[in-house]
This record gives C-alpha cells, sequence and structure tokens, in this order.
C-alpha cells in the first residue's frame, strides 16, 4: 500500500498553495534535524513538500478529487495556474488538469456520488 509521495519544489509555500486551491491542507514539520517541510495527512497516504533544486518530475501526475470541478476551475484560473486540459468528460467522469509551480500535472476529476 502506497502510504506517502514526496516532492521537492524551489518554493514549498507557493507549490503548496496550488493544492491548497485544490482542498489539501497542510502543516509545517521538521523531523529532528530535517528540513522544514509541508505535510499534507489523510487517512492513508502523506503528501510532503520539500524544499530543493532538483524538481523535475517527469511523467509524474498526482490525482485528485473534488466535489464542484466548476468550482475548483474558477479558484485555479483565478490564481493563474495554468491548466494543462481544460474540463472534458470521458465515460462519464468529468475531469480537467493542470500544472503545479514545479510542472508536475494534477489530474483532478469530480467526485460521484
Amino acid at each position: 500500500m502506497l502510504t506517502f509521495v514526496t516532492f521537492s519544489a524551489q518554493d514549498i509555500e507557493r507549490t503548496a498553495d496550488v493544492y491548497r486551491l485544490l482542498g489539501l491542507d497542510f502543516i509545517s514539520e521538521q523531523p529532528g534535524a530535517g528540513p522544514v517541510h509541508l505535510a499534507c495527512v489523510s487517512e492513508r497516504l502523506v503528501l510532503e513538500i520539500y524544499p530543493g533544486e532538483d524538481v523535475a518530475s517527469p511523467g509524474v501526475m498526482v490525482g485528485l478529487e473534488v466535489a464542484d470541478l466548476e468550482q475548483v476551475r474558477t479558484k485555479v484560473l483565478e490564481a493563474g495556474v495554468p491548466l494543462s486540459r481544460d474540463i472534458d468528460v470521458v465515460a462519464g467522469l468529468r475531469r480537467m488538469v493542470v500544472n503545479d509551480p514545479e510542472g508536475r500535472k494534477i489530474f483532478i476529476r469530480e467526485h460521484k456520488e
């Protein structure tokens, strides 16, 4: 079972701000003498953003589920977050893809009840 994902970012707050727009909450952590970083802790997964220069993540895509895709689209566009793919529907699934400040793709789909 996957339990955590760690990203590097040149500006951890700027990167976390994009994920905050998508509903994630971060806390600041510093284990021992390690670097201060941000962590989003959910029931089964931790997403960590550490400061670093080596931020290239070719082929990495993060997937998130949201309640209202139109509302999220409005928020990300107002914040200047680039869309990689605007909202479309495939097999009844509404989805879009945005880029975080380091160029990682974030696949966002609307939750179906």
